[in-house]
This record gives structure tokens, sequence and C-alpha cells, in this order.
């Protein structure tokens, strides 16, 4: 666990990993991913992207977690490029509560920071659809630049969207601490919600 202001980055594993399913089938994902699809995620397409992901050396899929241990969402990373010292970084709430909330940028900005000073890459890139102006302006807020708009670049709700392309160099970045005292982060003060249950194995089942 990594803790920042008003969240910690935790491993997307055991308990955290119970909330995925919905989270895989919710709307925030859907446009973290560029997916217009509708048919819902199934446990094995979750187990599949999971292992995906793990087998990746160059992925990772963190969970962002509220101090009062309330799970809000995951940022990750993926698509290395080695020698350039870059990734694409992508972001979502799996919890709606927590769009457009100070909470949510402050795992994006612990992913920047942990991206420069821990993995000592050189460049950023992330993409949002160019409806989605809570994430365009966390992602502003962060300090990413606006460097190009692939107009029409993919479908969604029937109709063809553009999508804004960011980027941040380890140069535009000052540090996770000099950029919170600059922002004043705020806790937005939302309850937690209810954990849901472990599924339950049937120990006749397993004799």
């Amino acid at each position: 666990m990594i803790s920042g202001t008003l969240i910690d980055l935790v491993p997307f594993e055991d308990e955290y990993a119970l909330y995925l399913q919905e989270w895989m089938n919710s709307e925030a994902w859907l446009r973290a991913r560029w997916w217009e699809r509708r048919e819902p995620h199934t446990e094995q397409h979750i187990k599949k992207f999971i292992e995906e992901i793990e087998k990746n050396d160059h992925a990772k899929l963190v969970g962002i977690q509220a101090q009062n241990g309330d799970p809000i969402g995951g940022v990750a990373w993926e698509h290395q490029w080695v020698r350039m010292r870059k990734t694409n970084l992508w972001f979502f709430a799996g919890d709606p509560r927590y769009e457009g909330t100070d909470e949510l940028l402050d795992g994006l900005l612990m992913a920047v920071h942990y991206n420069f000073a821990t993995r000592n890459l050189h460049r950023l890139d992330t993409y949002a659809l160019a409806f989605d102006e809570a994430k365009i302006a966390h992602l502003q807020r962060a300090g990413f630049t606006h460097e190009g708009t692939l107009r029409q670049h993919v479908r969604w709700a029937g109709d063809y969207v553009d999508v804004l392309a960011f980027g941040i160099l380890e140069g535009d970045w000052p540090g996770y601490e000099p950029k919170v005292r600059e922002l004043g982060l705020q806790a937005s003060d939302i309850p937690p919600k209810p954990k849901p249950e472990k599924p339950q194995t049937d120990e006749a089942d397993a004799d």
C-alpha cells in the first residue's frame, strides 16, 4: 500500500477484486477503455483481464482506496515503450459517487508520481473521450497537456466522438507534495459503502 493525501494505492487482490466485476460493467470503465459495448462482462472476462495484466511485466492495475477504507476505483498503466521510457496511463471511478472528486484526482497524482519517481519514466500518455468533462478536468489539474484531438475516433451511443490526447513529461512534474499544495485537495467526506460478502465455499461440494 502507498499512502497519499486523501487515498491509498492498494493491490488489486483478494477483497478488492470483488468489486471488479461490477466496475467493469460501469460507465466509468467503458469510458476509460473506449468500449461502447453493452454486453455484461462475465466472471470469465474478469479473470482473463486480471491474468493478462499479471502476465505483462510492463502493466499494472492498482486500486484507489479512500483512507476510510472505501474502494473508489482504479488506475493502470500498460503498453510501455522501454527505450522511450513512456507508458499509457488510464484511471476510472468505479464508485460513481467519487466521479470528479479530489480523491480520484489524488489517485491520479499518486500514479503519476510513482511512474516518474519509482519507475523512472520520461513521459506518460493518456486519453479522454471529448465529452468526459470530469476526466479532462482531472488531467488538466494534474498537469497534463492537451496535445491533439483524434477526430471521430470511436463510436459512442451510436455516434462518432472525438478523443483528446494528453501527455505529461517528467520535466513538467514538480513532485507529488508540491502539486498537492498547489491544488489544495479537499476530502469529499463520502460515507463508505458496506463491503460485499466473499463467495462462500460449500464444504460439502469440496469433499
